[in-house]
């Protein structure tokens, strides 16, 4: 989440993403900055706030992450034909942004916790 936000990030923000409360985050937090993977830095917007950002290390263990999904995938999808793979990973990435969607929709209290036949 942090290496993907558009802007700067809270542990508040942190928080409402996670679905948790902001101490439970808080802690999570704690643990990322221990392992050197993220660091608490002064708001460039807001010099009162405290926003996370990625270390090197944080980026490296993302980068990492990331090559290693894109590795299993073409490992697990060897036999398909080019085009299923293809389609399959735009139905991942679809059903990705969907799924963050409807997250953020329940989370502010607007959104049906049921699916309809035919939606």
């Amino acid at each position: 989440m942090i290496g993907d936000a558009a802007g700067e990030v809270t542990v508040g923000g942190i928080a409402i993403e996670m679905g948790v409360t902001q101490p439970v985050a808080s802690r999570t937090i704690a643990g990322c900055i221990a392992d050197g993977l993220i660091r608490r830095a002064a708001s460039q917007v807001d010099g009162r706030r405290t926003v996370v950002e990625l270390t090197d290390a944080g980026e490296a263990e993302r980068s990492r992450f990331a090559a290693e999904q894109r590795e299993v995938f073409e490992s697990i999808t060897a036999s398909w034909d080019l085009a299923d793979r293809i389609r399959f990973a735009e139905y991942l990435i679809r059903y990705s942004h969907d799924a963050s969607a409807w997250s953020s929709l329940r989370k502010s209290g607007g959104g049906s916790s049921h699916a309809h036949a035919g939606d």
